[in-house]
């Protein structure tokens, strides 16, 4: 970063901060390290390879000076600008597409905890210093501060704003990168709920399982699906899943069963759906019945950012970027004013 800033001449209002080299080395702690240095009653996280739309800043700031002062972050919406480079990118899109078009959006309707998503957020500064900033430790730091933030009696809001990024277009480098987002998933988890009860009074009743599912159920399911899916797929090819004799309880148990794996598979599937036909993308139906393969991939990772929990629970692992084939130039940030919902 520090030569590639070199190459360019930066306008006079912009300001180039070195962080000292003492661990933790992550993104948190770099930006609480920067946050001693801000001086503006309002402060956005932009990642690098970012192109947000170009009103964002002035649609975020209007939103401010209009909001209840609850109203403590404004999260854009991310989507890709190299959405059909390959499979992978194609997953990546349904994923975000339903993630920041539909559940995100939903949450902050009703306002329950949102799990940030670590670029284009907009912040009220004085709130983010009185709440501790971020936690230098934890490797998903947005995740942890929009539950933070949530647990202070502050709300997240979304911003009828979108931000391109780079979509992970190599298994290996989605794979490190998905790692490191489940682990520090599991870190939220593990540190919130060292006071279980200080939590629920924190949130209540609806944030407090809201979080439960956000955090714990989508680690649990990304853990074990492979192992159910197996389990289920084995007892039907042997016979078992549906037994000629038993009791009315084995009977039930089983269409239960066969009834969450059918209603879990097509409510995520629909969900995408959804997502995607609000970005315009139409003709996706090969992702969108795939997504089960992709959904093990996901179990792969979560495996191995527990692996990485135990061993190195701090380690960032880095992501690649400026990899994919497709331009991230003019013609991106052309599609990005494009494309923004109006406010």
């Amino acid at each position: 970063m520090r030569r590639a800033l070199l190459k360019r001449s930066l306008p006079a209002h912009m300001e180039v901060i070195l962080v000292p080299p003492a661990g933790p080395q992550t993104k948190p702690k770099a930006l609480n390290y920067a946050l001693a240095f801000a001086r503006g009653e309002l402060l956005t996280i932009y990642d690098a390879e970012d192109i947000p739309h170009p009103g964002q800043l002035r649609s975020a700031a209007a939103v401010f000076a209009a909001s209840d002062p609850r109203i403590a972050c404004l999260q854009a919406e991310l989507t890709f600008y190299n959405p059909s480079e390959n499979w992978l990118t194609r997953q990546f899109t349904a994923e975000y597409a339903w993630l920041f078009g539909r559940l995100l959006p939903m949450l902050a309707r009703l306002d329950l905890p949102i799990l940030l998503g670590g670029t284009s957020n907009h912040f009220r500064t004085d709130v983010l210093r009185s709440i501790g900033a971020w936690d230098a430790y934890n490797v998903t730091e947005d995740a942890d501060l929009g539950l933070r933030l949530a647990r202070f009696g502050y709300r997240a809001g979304m911003l009828a704003s979108r931000t391109y990024e780079e979509a992970n277009c190599h298994l290996g480098n989605w794979m490190s990168q998905r790692a490191r987002w489940l682990k520090g998933w599991m870190q939220t988890w593990l540190v919130h709920m060292r006071s279980p009860a200080r939590l629920k009074a924190d949130l209540g009743n609806r944030g407090f399982w809201t979080a439960q599912a956000l955090l714990l159920g989508v680690i649990i399911s990304a853990l074990f699906h492979p192992a159910f899916l197996v389990l289920t797929v084995w007892s039907i090819w042997s016979g078992e899943f549906f037994p000629a004799q038993g009791n009315w309880l084995l009977v039930l148990a089983t269409g239960i069963s066969l009834a969450v794996l059918t209603a879990g598979y097509a409510s995520a599937i629909y969900a995408a759906h959804l997502g995607l036909k609000r970005l315009g993308k139409r003709r996706w139906l090969g992702t969108l019945l795939t997504m089960p393969a992709y959904w093990l991939l996901i179990s792969a990772a979560a495996w191995l950012a527990l692996w990485q929990l135990i061993v190195a629970p701090f380690h960032w692992n880095k992501t690649a970027h400026g990899i994919s084939r497709a331009p991230a130039g003019p013609a991106a940030r052309r599609r990005a004013v494009l494309t923004s919902p109006k406010l």
